[in-house]
C-alpha cells in the first residue's frame, strides 16, 4: 500500500477572505493487496474520517435563498410575459422564454446548493471504504487549521495501518489450533 498525504490551503468565502485547510490523501494498493481484497471480498472494509467540506457560512445560506427567490420570480415573470406577448405580438418576443429558462436554472441551482448545505449539517463524517479507494484512490478531509490538519493526518495514518493489517491478516485462513484452558 502506497500512501501520499498532502496538506493544502484554499481560499473560501464570497470575497475569498477566508482560508480553509485540507488534507488530501491518495492510497494505491499493490497487486498482492488487490488480489487479497478481491479473493476475500474486503470491499466494505474501511474507516470514518471528518467530512471533506467546511460548514457553509451565513453568506452562503443567504445567497442561496436569494438565488431561489429571484429564480422563482423570474420563472413566474417569464410565464406571465409569454402569455402577455402571445396576445400582443405572437412569436416575435423571445424574452418570456429566456426569463423562464433563467428562472428554472436559478431555482435548480439554488435547490442543489441548498441540498449540499443541508447534507453538510446532517453529517460531519465521511466513510472511506476499500471499494471507494480502488475506484478513486484519493480523498480529502477538511480541517479548521493546520494544527487540526496534523491531528487528522495522524488519524488517517492509524486508520490506514489498521486497514493494511486487515488485508494482510485476510491473506490466509488460520490453521486449526488446539489448546487447553
Amino acid at each position: 500500500m502506497r500512501v501520499t498525504i498532502e496538506h493544502r490551503e484554499a481560499t473560501s468565502g464570497v470575497l475569498g477572505n477566508h482560508t480553509e485547510c485540507y488534507v488530501d490523501c491518495t492510497v494505491t494498493f499493490s497487486e498482492e493487496e488487490s488480489a487479497i481484497i478481491k479473493a476475500r471480498d474486503l470491499y466494505r472494509e474501511g474507516f470514518i474520517v471528518r467530512t471533506s467540506t467546511p460548514l457553509p457560512s451565513k453568506t452562503q445560506f443567504f445567497s442561496t435563498n436569494i438565488m431561489r427567490v429571484i429564480g422563482r420570480f423570474t420563472l413566474i415573470g417569464g410565464i406571465i410575459y409569454m402569455i402577455y406577448s402571445s396576445f400582443t405580438h405572437p412569436a416575435t418576443e423571445p424574452l418570456g422564454g429566456l426569463l423562464f429558462v433563467i428562472g428554472v436554472g436559478l431555482e435548480i441551482y439554488g435547490w442543489l446548493r441548498a441540498r449540499k448545505e443541508d447534507k453538510r449539517f446532517e453529517s460531519s463524517e465521511q466513510e472511506i471504504t476499500v471499494k471507494q479507494l480502488l475506484n478513486k484512490p484519493s480523498f480529502t478531509v477538511h480541517a479548521w487549521n493546520p494544527a487540526v490538519a496534523k491531528g487528522i493526518e495522524d488519524e488517517i495514518r492509524q486508520n490506514l495501518v489498521s486497514l493494511k493489517n486487515v488485508i494482510q491478516n485476510s491473506a490466509q485462513i488460520q490453521a486449526q489450533q488446539t489448546f487447553e484452558l
